[in-house]
């Protein structure tokens, strides 16, 4: 018999079984959050269930549960599994499994994904469930109703006509003049010679472009007086002139040029032939304006990073965060240390062999090998060196490492194989002896690196090195390292008798305070090296019993810079990136209440994205004042309103503070991209919000003191109006963006309807079908007429037939 088991199991078909998400009946994402996973089998013969275990991904804990039916069992990460009691599941028959989560499912990627079958009888057979069918958990007709009437409320405040912004982001001075500069003269140009690359690929599909000519009319002067990425841009009808201090602000400058020229493109069918003539005086905001790419949860090849570097040099952010290492995967390719990729880049069902990592996110059968080789990092690194981008690699330590950790426990296993004990504990990162219990926000409790263990630091050079050479070989200096420094947990080290070892040698009094020792540690190794060390906000605090705190102390604190992301509204620590700012650190604003941009856009069930910080809609993301976010939180989104008592005891940056601001970042984390197109529609359109905080100046209203409703309106239509006009166009060839909803309202028997983001056209149906190209187009102005009865379906369609989010209202 167990022979005829294992050979049928072998030949298990991925159709042969179906499932089915949904709620339970009784699910009201508050006090009852039940759960149903519905099995059934399609195929033609009985399944046995009892020599398959079904294995599932899902984002939040979920109860376990032992049953008659079935035990769900947590295997630690968002992996799940679901060991079943029934033998046989006949034909077209089904079972269903009720559970439930520790918090309420909020939208489509906080379901169950990745949902594969594996042999209890061959721990290396197992198939993926090839139909998984998910219920939407759909609001109340009058909560639908509701939602839909403040959104068509909230867009129409906004259906205003501003000049759109005229340069993009919005530059510190320009005026305009009379007349225009033909283009279709060829542009005679004068340059110095070490930038005439530059000139060549920024005017590559503008003009014509001659080198030699006797007189010029496109003249690019050294002002050695302009700040480093400052530009002045003149464009008089007989002459462009461009004056910078360097090459950046000579890349800066033409993309100005480009960005006049896709403004005058947004207003004629035909090709444009002319550009207005203006004077600008143009720097940035801050020095530091940063964009962060997760690869390590979901892996992003090198051509969508090429990608996005290109956007990024384009909108003239100049520091790419690029976060490839996580407990989850371990993405780039490092000499001598193969096991990082050959364990760490690798996920399976297979995992318990120690030959790949558990799957993760809904990789679930997927056992590709997936990262960057050597060659691509520094591909990369070229590319983003010529947009005047500076790439910062992040190394998690000492949390968040969970890959680092399994694929050195793999080389140490393999070398201990051989009898080679030295080269088995050359880069060992954890202590066999530690027996510490701990749990993650991740859900793990074996991800953190043992900073007593010598080989935690010798690997840290050792990739430091790696680094180093690659930026070498690129050309491109390496003066900036993160080495994460997040989320390490409460009851890591406690019972690790080489860090009792540890502390007793350096006099150290609690195991907090080896969170202190570790980080000094890594920021000297950092110094030695010649490199800044950067990390996340709490390398710059410490714990002293009572959860962390600003650390005050921390030698070569100028050395660090901290990124913050924890600025969320009414959560106690909404003043922190001004707390550390004031107190000496280097910082750069990551705001998660803004622009951690994989936040929902809204509370709809079907948008994608979490929503633990805020729902970040585009004039959420737009209402951040980076260093005084005090002074409007209260036309957030989903920020609180809160009383002047607890806004009066948060910490406000100072002077001193400001000198420490260097600037902001968007970012987005990869547990729900599960595609390119996933990607783009996180990011974009919120990308132009984070373009426009970092580049262009302050406005007076930022402040609590000056803060003008009216004047900050202005500004968001007039920002609003430059995206839908001439931004979306310019990039919808590249980038899947994500397409305006639509609001709706019902006034006297006619429905009204309107876009978030105006200039998209909506298209409807009566019958609750869905919207295409053909069906009727909603006149915005006249509305339609609707009776009893009707099901009204509305969607935004662009002109390719890429549709938005449906809004669907019943008319009753």
């Amino acid at each position: 018999m167990i022979s005829i088991h294992s050979l049928f199991a072998q030949s298990l078909r991925a159709n042969d079984i179906s499932i089915k998400w949904k709620p339970a009946p009784t699910y009201n994402g508050e006090d009852d959050l039940n759960l149903q996973i519905v099995v059934k089998n399609q195929g033609t013969a009985n399944f046995p269930l009892k020599d398959w275990d079904l294995f599932f991904n899902t984002m939040y804990p979920v109860v376990e549960t032992n049953n008659e039916q079935f035990q769900l069992i947590d295997k630690r990460g968002n992996l799940f599994q679901i060991v079943f009691r029934q033998r046989f599941l006949a034909p077209q028959d089904s079972i269903v499994l009720n559970y439930k989560t520790q918090y309420g499912i909020v939208g489509i990627s906080t379901r169950p994904n990745g949902f594969y079958f594996l042999s209890k009888l061959d721990k290396t057979k197992y198939t993926a469930v090839g139909q998984v069918e998910y219920e939407d958990i759909k609001s109340t007709p009058s909560q639908n109703r509701e939602f839909l009437q403040k959104l068509y409320a909230k867009n129409q405040s906004f259906q205003k006509e501003y000049t759109p912004i005229k340069i993009f982001p919005s530059p510190k001075s320009l005026i305009e003049r009379n007349g225009i500069f033909d283009l279709r003269k060829v542009l005679q140009v004068e340059v110095p010679s070490d930038w005439k690359q530059t000139v060549d690929k920024g005017l590559a599909g503008l003009a014509k472009v001659q080198y030699d000519a006797d007189k010029k009319n496109f003249i690019v002067r050294l002002n050695s007086n302009l700040a480093d990425e400052a530009y002045n841009l003149s464009i008089n009808p007989d002459l462009i002139e461009i004056e910078a201090s360097g090459r950046a602000g000579l890349f800066y400058a033409l993309q100005s040029l480009q960005s006049l020229y896709d403004q005058a493109q947004s207003k004629s069918a035909k090709k444009v032939t002319h550009l207005p003539c203006v004077e600008v005086m143009d720097e940035p905001r801050y020095a530091y304006r940063g964009f962060m790419l997760d690869i390590a949860r979901n892996f992003r090849p090198k051509e969508v990073v090429l990608k996005y570097l290109d956007l990024m040099g384009k909108y003239k952010l100049n520091v790419f965060h690029f976060h490839f290492i996580e407990d989850e995967a371990w993405r780039i390719e490092i000499p001598g240390l193969p096991e990082l990729t050959e364990v760490g880049a690798r996920r399976s069902p297979a995992y318990l062999d120690g030959k790949a990592l558990m799957p993760a996110y809904g990789s679930a059968t997927n056992t590709e090998h997936q990262f960057l080789t050597r060659k691509d990092f520094i591909d990369i690194l070229k590319y983003a060196q010529e947009r005047n981008i500076t790439v910062v690699p992040e190394i998690e330590t000492p949390g968040h490492a969970r890959a680092s950790v399994k694929a050195m426990e793999a080389r140490y296993d393999k070398y201990m194989a051989a009898g080679d004990r030295k080269a088995a504990e050359e880069y060992l990162l954890h202590d066999f002896e530690d027996i510490s219990v701990y749990n993650t926000a991740q859900n793990f409790g074996d991800n953190v690196l043992n900073p007593a263990l010598p080989s935690v630091y010798r690997f840290l050079g050792k990739v430091l090195d790696e680094f180093q050479s690659m930026y070498a070989e690129a050309g491109v200096p390496f003066k900036k390292i993160s080495l994460g420094g997040d989320e390490v947990p409460p009851g890591v080290w406690e019972k690790s008798p080489k860090i009792k070892k540890l502390m007793h040698e350096q006099g150290i009094g609690s195991v907090h305070e080896v969170w202190a020792y570790y980080i000094d540690k890594i920021n000297k190794l950092c110094k030695a090296k010649g490199l800044e060390m950067a990390g996340w906000e709490e390398i710059g605090m410490v714990n002293k019993g009572n959860g962390m705190v600003v650390n005050p102390d921390l030698e070569h604190k100028e050395n660090m810079q901290l990124d913050v992301w924890n600025n969320i509204i009414g959560g106690g620590n909404d003043d922190l990136v001004y707390r550390l700012a004031n107190a000496g650190y280097p910082t750069v604003l990551i705001s998660a209440s803004n622009l951690y941009l994989d936040m929902m856009w809204d509370s709809t069930y079907r948008e994608p994205g979490f929503k633990w910080a805020t729902f970040a809609d585009l004039h959420h993301s737009y209402s951040l004042f980076p260093e005084d976010y005090f002074a409007n939180i209260h036309t957030y989104y989903s920020g609180k309103k809160l009383d002047k008592t607890y806004l009066n005891k948060l910490t406000r940056i100072t002077e001193k503070g400001r000198a420490n601001f260097k600037g902001i970042k968007g970012g987005l984390f990869a547990e729900t991209i599960l595609s390119d197109e996933a990607l783009d529609y996180m990011v974009f359109p919120r990308f132009f919000v984070l373009a426009e905080r970092a580049w262009s100046q302050r406005r007076a209203y930022e402040s609590e003191e000056t803060y003008n409703q009216e004047l900050f309106d202005r500004d968001y239509v007039a920002f609003l109006n430059r995206v839908v006009q001439v931004e979306l166009p310019v990039i919808q060839d590249r980038v899947q963006f994500r397409l305006p909803r639509v609001g709706l309202k019902v006034e006297n028997s006619t429905l009204r309807a309107n876009v978030e983001y105006p200039g998209y056209p909506i298209y409807y149906t009566t019958d609750g079908s869905e919207p295409t190209l053909r069906s009727p187009r909603l006149d915005i102005k006249k509305g339609i007429k609707v009776k009893s009865g009707d099901k009204i379906t509305a969607v935004a369609l662009d002109d390719k037939g890429r549709s938005g989010l449906l809004s669907q209202l019943n008319i009753n």
